[in-house]
């Protein structure tokens, strides 16, 4: 027994070695390049939602322009800060910026072990899941801990709100389980209630507002932008057969309505969570992301890790190998996980393009297959999920 236990905890301490070293030379090279435009844009005193250019071997493949990045101030602020510490070293400022996501991964599975989730390896071993959070760079994991730990691990309506606000002030994630954090209001007082829903939002104001006015960056910036959030098209959604006979990224005009279904969805499931409140708040989440994430049609592999551990929280474990192998296969088609070389290899982008370019439309058809299959594969398993608790309606007039 012992022998067993010591080879557990030596696998566990070769796995996070594995994460440390993996997010020192690898990263997602087109983010990578927004990120630490990003940072450097914050140490110079401008704002990380303008972007700017890159040059040098930082230009390779993706050319000079880099766009502004897509996430919340908090990690907008952190970014900066990493830059800062490594003085624009790109290796060094990748490290850095990896440190909170490789915390998270730890974190979630402590979060889940705690809850007798036999699911918590996942988290430290999983190649799906790691090759989505320390290597690829994204927040993702972080925002999903913060949100989960709202959810399940506080009893105080302001260190809830608290936690949601921190969470969604990193990448606003948490809006896919939003129904759930206003169903459990119903199971609370009143005064509880609405403490919870000032502080979420008054804090989130505050959070999102302060950087803007103490350091100056224009708000323009944003609200100009923020109907982006909804046009673009493709990535693990079956709307990524717009490239295949448009070779576009984006929702044509006369589809633009469709990119709005998703937070419409919330918004309704948010409603009539409130007013028939759940009996189980985190499958009302997992319903939520599910039709989120089948609604939006954009959908990025390292988003799906908050609806991995909703499976993961409420089934003990995940419920079938397909739920991330199909997305790791879909990864690997939209060379998601090839750019992860750019660090060590710059050239990686334009080798790739030279690669596929006489069969790119196989490769197209089979991200289209692949991500209708992800699809399938997650309401089999919702529908699987349910069926488990012996419920046939999530929601209860109680």
């Amino acid at each position: 027994m012992r022998i067993a236990e010591s080879l557990k905890q030596r696998d566990i301490r070769l796995a996070l070695l594995l994460q440390l070293f993996l997010s020192i030379f690898l990263a997602h090279g087109y983010d990578f390049r927004v990120s630490y435009v990003a940072g450097r844009n914050i140490v110079e005193g401008l704002s990380p939602y303008f972007g700017g250019t890159a040059s040098g071997w930082l230009a390779e493949g993706y050319g000079p322009e880099v766009q502004g990045i897509g996430e919340t101030p908090l990690w907008a602020l952190y970014l900066g800060l990493s830059y800062f510490l490594s003085a624009g070293q790109p290796f060094l400022f990748n490290f850095i910026t990896k440190l909170p996501i490789f915390g998270a991964n730890i974190a979630l599975a402590y979060l889940v072990h705690s809850k007798g989730c036999k699911g918590w390896r996942f988290y430290l071993v999983n190649a799906f899941l790691i090759l989505t959070t320390v290597t690829w760079g994204k927040p993702d994991n972080l925002a999903t801990y913060l949100a989960v730990l709202s959810l399940t691990a506080t009893e105080s309506a302001v260190g809830s709100a608290l936690l949601l606000s921190t969470s969604i002030m990193i990448k606003p994630l948490a809006v896919a389980i939003l129904p759930a954090f206003f169903s459990r209001l119903r199971s609370k007082s009143k005064s509880w209630s609405v403490k919870f829903v000032v502080s979420a939002f008054g804090v989130s104001g505050m959070l999102f507002i302060t950087p803007f006015l103490a350091l100056g960056w224009p708000f323009e910036t944003v609200t100009s932008g923020f109907v982006n959030w909804f046009e673009p098209a493709g990535a693990l959604s079956p709307f990524n057969v717009l490239e295949i006979f448009y070779g576009i990224f984006a929702l044509p005009s006369y589809w633009r309505w469709v990119g709005y279904l998703a937070p419409v969805a919330i918004l309704i499931l948010t409603a009539y969570g409130f007013f028939r409140p759940a009996k189980d708040t985190l499958r009302l989440g997992l319903l939520s992301a599910s039709v989120f994430f089948t609604l939006r049609p954009w959908t990025s592999e390292q988003n799906l890790v908050i609806a991995l551990t909703l499976f993961i929280l409420i089934n003990g474990e995940i419920t079938s190998k397909r739920l991330w192998a199909v997305p790791l296969l879909f990864a690997f088609a939209n060379n998601s996980l090839q750019q992860q070389l750019f660090l060590l290899w710059p050239g990686i982008v334009s080798t790739l393009d030279l690669l596929y370019r006489p069969v790119n439309i196989y490769r197209l058809w089979l991200k289209f297959i692949l991500a209708s299959a992800w699809l399938l594969t997650l309401w089999t398993n919702v529908r699987h999920t349910f069926r488990s608790a012996k419920i046939s309606t999530l929601p209860s007039a109680g």
